[in-house]
């Protein structure tokens, strides 16, 4: 609006709204679940996710892991690309450091066997996530020193072989033992090797007549 405007006292016009931004085309976010519970696609995401109870717990069941020590939050998901779906947020209730290491083969045979039971699971299932939903973090060990992350990893499987424990006794040289007969035989050469060089010395004795003083 210019200068004239104002003078004949015309009133400015309301702002603009601001424009959304628009989403990223590969980007995947939570939503809050806003479905009718008598629509189709509210059975449907109630099926799936009664599903991926069913599959957890057949895992955990199966690798002997305590049905008490993981939980999962099924979340479901939106993306511009994609239908909606569902992200598995695994919970992890209690503290076991074995249970760490083997997390992304729990990950690959939870979608295997959920493939087994949906084969169009691969259309639906977003993903994963782990998260520390510990009632006692009390067994949790501190960080370590800032070194250790970036040290070299000790050969724990060595160490362990090659521990020594109390009551051990750590020997010496193995001594093989000879015969009896090895023993005297090797005595007896000792014994003829000597007497010949003290011969050897007598008879260079009787050569070589003593040293006399030259008389003046």
């Amino acid at each position: 609006m210019g200068m004239l405007d104002l003078l004949r006292g015309k009133k400015s016009e309301a702002p603009a709204k601001a424009r959304r931004a628009r989403p990223d085309a590969n980007s995947t976010g939570f939503a809050a679940s806003q479905l009718s519970a008598e629509s189709p696609a509210a059975a449907t995401h109630s099926m799936r996710k009664d599903l991926l109870k069913v599959v957890l717990r057949e895992v955990l069941l199966r690798n002997g892991i305590p049905q008490a020590w993981v939980a999962a939050d099924m979340l479901r998901t939106t993306s511009p690309r994609r239908e909606q779906g569902l992200h598995v947020r695994f919970l992890v209730r209690h503290w076991e450091p074995r249970l760490l290491p083997h997390g992304p083969a729990l990950e690959q045979e939870f979608a295997h066997r959920l493939v087994l039971m949906d084969p169009l699971a691969t259309e639906w299932l977003m993903g994963f996530s782990w998260q520390f939903a510990l009632d006692d973090t009390g067994p949790c060990p501190a960080l370590p020193a800032p070194g250790t992350w970036i040290a070299a990893p000790i050969n724990r499987d060595w160490a362990t072989a090659h521990e020594t424990k109390p009551g051990d006794i750590i020997e010496g040289p193995v001594v093989i033992p000879r015969p009896a007969e090895e023993v005297r035989a090797d005595l007896a050469r000792l014994m003829a090797l000597r007497d010949a060089d003290l011969k050897q010395h007598a008879m260079a004795g009787e050569q070589f007549a003593a040293t006399r003083p030259a008389s003046l």
